[in-house]
């Protein structure tokens, strides 16, 4: 035992000096910088593991839960190659056991200390080869069940598969039964619209039908009023006795029925108590029985009677319907006898309504004649107006004329009519007072020396509301019409006021224009003269009298008049 101790140990050891750089030691501890080192490269390896991944396609990827139920992994793959020992070592092994087996070996002599460590060796050896051996059952167990959870996962996914199948049949199913169904439901569909089209179609009918009812029944009722309007009262009211005999033999008939049942009920009660009185009476068993019998016979009626009730009052509150109702009229002699009857009748009425269309025409014929003949007038009036409006503007113009005289030659007493305001010159007294005297004669009156002016203004004025008013009383389309001409005509005179004014500044534009080029040139010799720079202008803020804009149109209007 010792030799082979000895033996194994010596080639234990030299294994371990040829294989040290092969196999570290795995229960040895390593240093700081190989902690940190397998540290980085694990990392490494991490991160180039997830870049090949990034790059492999779908198909090619895997999940976690099949790397983990994986039968071999890279840790349990490098462990198997780890403490499997290679073709070198084993033969180191065998030469080692053949020459510690050799009979001719000298035996040494070996001292206690020496057999202490060996077998410490020994045991240590034998107690890493124990651990090895636990770790390598430990990763076939993990082996083992990775390989039961793969067969669990690979039956898993072949139910999923199966399932999977049948959900996509079953789908299958569905939608060729969604097809049918939906195939179904647009027959139905298309049978509904066409059913809807047909009804509508009929509805269409039955209504024009019952527009073409309701306006015979429309007819028919006026037809019945008219009939009704003719047909003599005593019809009417014979008609009225007729339904409230009906009504009265309806109530004669309801109340003797309530009187039947009520005597039908007294009679059973009477009875009843007739049989209580006899069997109260009664002397022998017989008559008892007898009486006993006919009390339950009565009984019986009497609950047979109380049972009926009393019919319920009749409806008294309805008329005749329409197919019940009767005509007066049923023959159309009848009604041509009526006819005769009310023209008869009403001769006097439709020889005065002749006559009064008669006189509505000559009224109507005096109208027209008399809206001809005023129509006149008020043509003729107009025609006045338009001379008397003539003759207002020349006395205008007469008086503006005046005024100017007086203000050349007299200079004294002037009126002034916002002349400063409108660079007018000022009218005279005078000038004024023969521009009044002038428009008094024009306008229809006698020329008189001993009325003053203030009484001819006021015999104008009188005039003109005289004429104003007859202009009211004119259609208001006649003086529009009056009205848009006068303004036309003074547009027009404005406009050819302007154009004149315009052609008269052009032509002065055009003289002065040809005397500065007839004109010598005058050629500046030396350096012109700086000129001074004006003083800066203040603005000076005018306020417009609207009364003086007023006046001053005024003048000028009747200024332009007076020019005409």
């Amino acid at each position: 035992v010792n030799c082979c101790s000895e033996a194994f140990s010596r080639s234990m050891s030299q294994h371990d000096v040829s294989g040290q750089g092969d196999i570290p030691n795995p229960f040895n501890i390593p240093a700081d910088e190989d902690i940190f080192k397998h540290r980085e490269e694990d990392t490494m390896l991490k991160m180039q593991t997830r870049e090949m991944a990034q790059q492999q396609s779908v198909a090619a990827k895997t999940t976690f839960a099949s790397r983990m139920q994986a039968t071999t992994t890279e840790e349990s793959k490098s462990l198997l190659r780890q403490f499997k020992p290679s073709r070198s070592q084993r033969e180191a092994l065998t030469l080692a056991a053949a020459a510690s087996a050799a009979p001719e070996r000298r035996k040494e002599k070996e001292n206690m200390t020496e057999f202490i460590a060996k077998k410490r060796e020994i045991f240590l050896l034998q107690m890493s080869l124990d651990t090895k051996r636990a770790e390598i059952q430990k990763l076939e167990e993990r082996a083992r069940q990775r390989e039961e959870a793969l067969k669990k996962s690979e039956q898993m996914l072949e139910e999923d598969a199966l399932r999977f199948d049948a959900f996509l049949k079953e789908n299958d199913e569905k939608v060729q039964e969604a097809i049918k169904r939906a195939e179904m439901e647009a027959k139905a569909k298309q049978d509904k619209v066409l059913e809807i089209k047909r009804l509508t179609t009929s509805t269409a009918a039955l209504r024009s039908e019952m527009n073409k009812f309701e306006e015979q029944l429309e007819d028919c009722r006026k037809y019945k009023e008219f009939l009704d309007a003719i047909t003599p009262p005593e019809f009417f009211e014979a008609q009225a006795a007729k339904l409230q005999a009906r009504k009265d033999a309806m109530l004669t008939e309801w109340q003797a029925t309530c009187e039947d049942v009520r005597k039908r009920k007294e009679a059973a009660l009477a009875a009843k108590g007739k049989a209580e009185h006899e069997y109260a009476n009664a002397r022998t068993q017989q008559e008892a029985e007898r009486s006993e019998r006919a009390i339950k016979d009565s009984i019986a009626y009497l609950k047979d009677i109380m049972k009926e009730k009393e019919p319920p009052p009749p409806n008294l509150d309805f008329q005749i319907s329409p197919e019940e109702e009767e005509m007066f009229f049923l023959d159309p002699a009848q009604l041509l006898a009526v006819y005769q009857e009310l023209e008869e009748s009403n001769l006097f009425y439709i020889q005065n309504a002749q006559e009064t269309e008669e006189a509505l025409e000559e009224l109507r014929t005096k109208f027209r004649d008399t809206r001809g003949r005023m129509d006149l007038d008020v043509s003729c009036l107009n025609s006045q107006v338009l001379e008397l409006r003539g003759a207002i503007g020349a006395a205008q113009g007469k008086s503006k004329r005046l005024k100017d005289r007086t203000i050349e030659n007299v200079g004294a007493l002037t009126l002034s009519m916002g002349a400063s305001a409108s660079g007018h010159p000022a009218i005279s007294l005078d000038e004024l007072t023969g521009k009044v005297a002038e428009v008094y004669v024009r306008g229809g009156f006698d020329a008189d020396q001993s009325i003053g002016t203030l009484q001819m203004l006021t015999n104008i004025e009188s005039k003109l509301e005289e004429l104003l008013a007859v202009v009211d009383v004119m259609p208001a389309e006649f003086s529009e019409q009056l009205e848009k001409g006068r303004e036309k005509e003074r547009r027009r005179i404005a406009r050819d006021e302007k154009l004149s004014a315009a052609q008269r500044e052009h032509e002065a534009r055009m003289a002065r224009a040809l005397e500065r080029a007839s004109a010598p040139v005058f050629k500046k010799l030396g350096k012109p003269v700086m000129t001074r720079s004006a003083p800066p202008k203040k603005r000076v803020e005018e306020t417009k009298d609207d009364r003086a804009d007023e006046e001053a149109e005024l003048e000028a209007y009747l200024a332009r008049d007076m020019q005409r």
